[in-house]
């Protein structure tokens, strides 16, 4: 779909309430299909492949506001006023900065292992800094040496326990990636660059569901936190996960995220 002088790559199937569907960092569209077969209700689901991400690619240094505009625009295009949205990691962020800027357009939030941002000034600035080191080292290095220091990282540890067939196609993905696209996400939408959304949370009335992997122990305490933020939200924990919960064990994710869609 071409908005605001970009094209996205956007898979729109089923039928039924719409449920977006945004991948977190080094994934894309199929980041979900583990658990879209496993719903027991039937959803129209609106996949889109974020800037820098599979078939999207690379498209310049997008920001989060500035893709969220262009969400926008994909679903006015579509005709659809309103949308259920459910994101992982990245995509978490991006779903939530979605509500908070377009309220109107959403029924209910789905975020699972997200934030909102970091709180200080002082913290984001660490963080772009951060960024742009390893933005430079993917430049440097190439897409398989960040792939292999991206999964050595204590933050996806409990992914050593995925069965072989899912470990191999969660590799694949990750590899199926540039060097310039994931770039241009870190510096376009990496944490320290998007709002810090955590002030603002009490004003978002559509209902949320936090989900977060027991094994996770930073962003379940960041989603304890969250939760007591918002005017109406669920916060549940995945026992035996780690911080891709719908990988680890997309049986009981699917089941949260259905029983949560049909209230």
């Amino acid at each position: 779909m071409k908005v605001n002088e970009r094209e996205y790559w956007v898979e729109d199937e089923g039928e039924g309430e719409v449920l977006v569907l945004l991948h977190g960092f080094t994934g894309r569209t199929s980041t979900f299909d583990s658990i879209t077969s496993r719903f027991e209700n039937s959803y129209r689901f609106l996949k889109v492949d974020l800037p820098g991400h599979g078939k999207t690619g690379a498209i310049g240094v997008v920001t989060m506001e500035r893709f969220c505009r262009d969400l926008k625009a994909m679903l006015d295009q579509l005709g659809l006023e309103k949308v259920s949205l459910l994101g992982y990691s990245l995509g978490g962020r991006t779903a939530l900065s979605f509500a908070m800027l377009y309220p109107e357009y959403v029924i209910r939030l789905i975020l699972e292992s997200a934030s909102p941002g970091l709180p200080t000034t002082e913290e984001q600035l660490s963080r772009q800094a951060k960024d742009k080191g390893l933005s430079e080292k993917l430049m440097e290095e190439g897409i398989e040496s960040f792939v292999n220091l991206w999964e050595s990282l204590p933050l996806f540890e409990t992914q050593q326990f995925l069965p072989d067939d899912v470990a191999k196609t969660l590799r694949e993905e990750r590899l199926s990636q540039t060097a310039e696209g994931l770039s241009e996400s870190l510096l376009g939408m990496g944490t320290g660059h998007q709002p810090s959304w955590w002030d603002q949370l009490p004003s978002l009335k559509c209902p949320v569901l936090l989900v977060t992997g027991e094994e996770d122990e930073k962003f379940q305490r960041i989603n304890k936190d969250m939760a007591e933020h918002f005017s109406q939200a669920a916060h549940r924990v995945v026992k035996g996960a780690g911080h891709t919960v719908h990988l680890e064990n997309p049986g009981i994710f699917a089941k949260i995220v259905d029983g949560f869609m049909i209230k």
